[in-house]
């Protein structure tokens, strides 16, 4: 029985890795007969692991409880995704030694933008996404199917004041560096700080103007003249690959 607080997770990648971290509790899981393969024996074997009952239905039934067709044959019912608290977060990102690296989204509207930067930010060492509570996209199934199941392995922090969290993180250390095509500073020669805050404006207006005035310097992305802006997500997906080319390999994670 759906039960009213669950929502939908579905996708083959993202059902395994909420199946894999263990941080979402999952009532239920519908797979279609026709589907078969190691990841979906992958699903089986730990869905028994963990006591949670799965139901074989045919194909069309899945489509009638989701809606629509883009469940890979496997649908499970999950308990939304946490919001990580600020104050947890904040000690855990001050108290770890090495580099850290936390990820500002100001207010980024677009579910493909944002899941794209979450899926970015698991591969290149980032370990916090810090978001706005209003004015921006929330977490939801589709953005976790976007993400390929990355949403589970970073901590999403949602704030009500995106300029105190930063002053926040500041007073700890960290330094606050906004993404700005027109920065002085080309990505390629920057100096990275070993503890970063980078910050991503929204998609049509950039960053907000007291957001702006948080950060410490800018840093850009050298193209070619016929071409005056990117993708935000491609946009921070270079950068953050330059960061963990420069320092995020070393170091040393928690348990998010």
């Amino acid at each position: 029985m759906l039960i009213m607080t669950d929502e939908k997770l579905y996708g083959i990648r993202p059902i395994l890795e909420a199946l894999q971290g263990e941080r979402r509790l999952i009532s239920q899981i519908f797979i279609s007969t026709q589907r078969r393969g190691q990841e979906i024996q992958q699903i089986l074997t730990l869905a028994e692991q963990r006591s949670i009952p799965v139901v074989m239905v045919e194909r069309p039934q899945l489509e009638r409880l989701l809606g629509h067709s883009a469940h890979q044959g496997v649908i499970a019912l999950a308990k939304p995704h946490a919001y990580q608290a600020w104050d947890e977060t904040l000690k855990q990102v001050t108290t770890t030694v090495g580099p850290q690296t936390v990820l500002c989204l100001d207010c980024i509207t677009d579910v493909g933008n944002f899941a794209a930067l979450i899926r970015s930010a698991a591969a290149f060492g980032v370990r916090v996404i810090l978001v706005p509570r209003h004015g921006a996209v929330s977490l939801t199934p589709a953005v976790a199917k976007h993400s390929a199941g990355a949403i589970e392995r970073v901590a999403i922090v949602r704030v009500t004041n995106i300029v105190r969290a930063l002053e926040d993180l500041k007073q700890h250390g960290f330094w606050v560096y906004g993404a700005d095509m027109q920065a002085d500073t080309p990505v390629a020669r920057m100096a990275w700080p070993e503890r970063l805050v980078l910050v991503l404006g929204a998609e049509h207006d950039g960053m907000r103007r007291l957001v702006r005035t948080c950060c410490d310097a800018f840093v850009g992305i050298p193209m070619h003249e016929a071409t005056n802006s990117l993708n935000v997500a491609v946009a921070g997906a270079i950068l953050l690959a330059y960061r963990w080319d420069d320092a995020s390999r070393a170091a040393v994670p928690y348990k998010t």
